[in-house]
């Protein structure tokens, strides 16, 4: 009887420390996926060609998985350890659609820039209030210059205070901050700039397919 009682307890404490492993190994990536990094799947076109590029042609279903770092989201008062920057890639909720639909697109303007569209470029207003050029190394030759407003010839955007301006790298084919990110286009309840709380974060690398992994490197894409 002592046998079979000491072998029940060997069991039960093997079973209770796999059971609480299990516990600890949800819990880390609760934690890890909540506040320090997450993978996404890119799907479409709207990215290219910094995204989603197979054998030199601009795929338009589920290609590359990504990791996005969190640590720009954070709020410790008012507090994070990196902030996002003109030219970071971005994951984030659509601001019109269901919960769980991403978008991933790059930030063109910060709190308090003004942005203007005209002629297919984009301008930026410097401290002297002149509009410049914004130089954007990461459009292909078909979009240099194919940067359109949505249903109108010219438009300014004045990004809130706490809030982004957010365009994707395929300008001829992205529903993007011109259109509100939405197919329609934007309405008067809607709005064409990003609040935080939207954002999931700002894209690193891309981890899958192995022969497409690399580093999404910061740079200064400004004036």
């Amino acid at each position: 009887m002592e046998e079979k009682t000491t072998g029940d307890f060997v069991l039960t404490r093997f079973l209770l420390d796999i059971a609480i492993d299990i516990v600890i190994v949800v819990v880390m990536v609760l934690v890890i996926r909540s506040y320090l990094f997450a993978p996404f799947r890119v799907h479409g076109p709207s990215m290219c060609d910094t995204f989603n590029v197979y054998n030199d042609e601009c795929y338009n279903g589920d290609g590359e998985f990504i990791l996005v770092s969190r640590l720009a989201t954070w709020d410790l008062f008012d507090w994070a350890p990196s902030d996002l920057e003109r030219g970071d890639v971005i994951v984030f909720q659509a601001p019109y659609s269901e919960p769980g639909e991403y978008y991933i697109k790059r930030v063109i303007g910060l709190a308090g820039d003004t942005i203007k569209i005209e002629n297919g470029y984009v301008y930026l207003k410097d401290v002297n209030g002149a509009f410049v050029l914004l130089s954007e190394p990461y459009l292909n030759e078909e979009n240099l210059g194919h940067t359109y407003p949505y249903r109108s010839s010219s438009e300014t955007y004045e990004v809130p205070e706490g809030e982004y301006f957010a365009l994707g790298d395929n300008r001829t084919k992205s529903s993007d901050a011109r259109r509100c990110f939405q197919q329609l286009g934007c309405t008067d309840q809607s709005s064409p700039y990003l609040t935080m709380d939207l954002i999931q974060g700002e894209v690193e690398l891309v981890m899958f397919p192995f022969s497409h992994f690399r580093f999404i490197y910061d740079t200064d894409y400004a004036l």
